[in-house]
């Protein structure tokens, strides 16, 4: 368990120091074919949560992370609705 503690704790000081999940908004234009947007609404509390939120919501961040590794330019705005 301390093994796979400290190897997260070191994976997220490098994440930090790379702001690997950090996006800022680009100095100029991006090109029209490199952009890649996607929306996940709030989950509203008028029902339990269950795990088709985790699925939907997962399946979000997966296509932001992969976009992001092809140096496409992406927005994910969580519950900005």
């Amino acid at each position: 368990r301390d093994t796979l503690l400290s190897l997260q704790a070191s994976a997220q000081a490098k994440w930090t120091a790379l702001r690997v999940f950090e996006q800022d908004a680009p100095a100029t234009a991006p090109d029209e074919k490199k952009k890649f947007f996607v929306s996940f609404p709030y989950p509203y509390m008028n029902g339990y949560l269950h795990i088709g939120h985790a699925f939907s919501m997962s399946k979000c961040e997966f296509a932001v992370g992969y976009f992001r590794l092809k140096g496409i330019q992406c927005l994910f705005p969580f519950g900005f609705h």
